[in-house]
């Protein structure tokens, strides 16, 4: 069975003696729109073990980043090159997890494990709580990170910004349950 590399560079090479055959002709699926958008996934990433070492909800969940980024194609040394506008700035709430079929928990694990394998790190960790009446309100700020490529070598760096896990005591469930352990 070929590697997912090998894969993809058959199909480019198909493309390619296609192309040569079929001049002026467009390689394009008529019933896909060339105008939907698209995520870019760099081959090195595909093979690298942290990806491969995802969860099945942290993979989706990464993707929902990828598709989050607003790139940009600039000419950097006679060579095409894509830049993300929004890194630092990626946006990604527990409602639109919610919204997309994952449990707070798994959006929580799933942030927690993209963050320790080097893939995204949080550049501002939102207050959470209460849904603003206007505008975003706090919410936490993601950049999509390439610290991946060293995941598993003495060189890998732990996130910049870990989560911080809630730790209050004064609200919500836990209130709860320390009132009903002092009724007993």
């Amino acid at each position: 069975m070929p590697t997912v590399s090998e894969a993809i560079d058959e199909k480019i090479k198909k493309r390619a003696k296609w192309q040569d055959a079929n001049p002026g002709l467009k390689w394009s699926n008529p019933e896909h729109p060339e105008d939907e958008p698209k995520i870019y996934i760099a081959k090195e990433l595909l093979e690298s073990s942290a990806y491969r070492s995802l969860s099945r909800v942290a993979l989706l969940i990464y993707q929902d980043f990828l598709s989050k980024r607003i790139l940009k194609r600039i000419n950097r040394n006679k060579r095409k090159a894509w830049i993300c506008e929004n890194n630092g700035n990626i946006i990604y709430l527990y409602l639109e997890a919610e919204e997309n079929g994952f449990s707070r928990v798994q959006f929580r694990n799933a942030i927690d494990e993209l963050q320790d394998k080097g893939l995204i790190d949080i550049t501002h960790q939102g207050r959470g709580g209460r849904k603003p009446q206007k505008g975003t309100g706090d919410v936490s700020t993601y950049w999509v990170d390439d610290r991946w490529k060293k995941w598993g070598t003495k060189e890998y760096k732990p996130p910049r910004k870990p989560r911080k896990r809630d730790s209050r005591k004064d609200r919500g469930w836990a209130l709860y349950h320390q009132k009903n352990k002092s009724k007993k």
